[in-house]
């Protein structure tokens, strides 16, 4: 089984999230696959993983397809936040400095 994607009854059922809210994560610089990727620019850059939406759409017209990756919103140390695939992400390195504590690096209520 590929990362977070479960099998259950013999279905493939879509991939869980597997990234929490302000969890400092790191962007491929290739290998991420063709779904939803970083500006260019990015690759490579420290970010944290933003509050999202997580709602179950199944049965609607925004339900994933199994092998569909979950996408983040992740918010960069330059305090932009861009949305991008699961499969562009990665927990940051050991030792990596901690995000800036500016006022844009976290736009949302915390």
């Amino acid at each position: 089984m590929k990362n977070a994607e479960a099998w259950w009854n013999g279905n493939t059922v879509a991939r869980q999230h597997i990234y929490k809210v302000d969890q400092r994560v790191q962007i491929k610089t290739r290998d991420g696959g063709g779904s939803k990727p970083p500006s260019e620019g990015l690759k490579g850059a420290l970010g944290v993983i933003s509050p999202q939406l997580f709602q179950d759409w199944a049965g609607t017209f925004l339900e994933r397809e199994p092998e569909e990756s979950p996408e983040y919103y992740v918010t960069f140390d330059t305090g932009v936040t861009e949305t991008i695939s699961e499969d562009w992400l990665e927990p940051a390195p050991p030792g990596s400095p901690p995000a800036p504590q500016q006022p844009n690096m976290k736009p949302w209520p915390v």
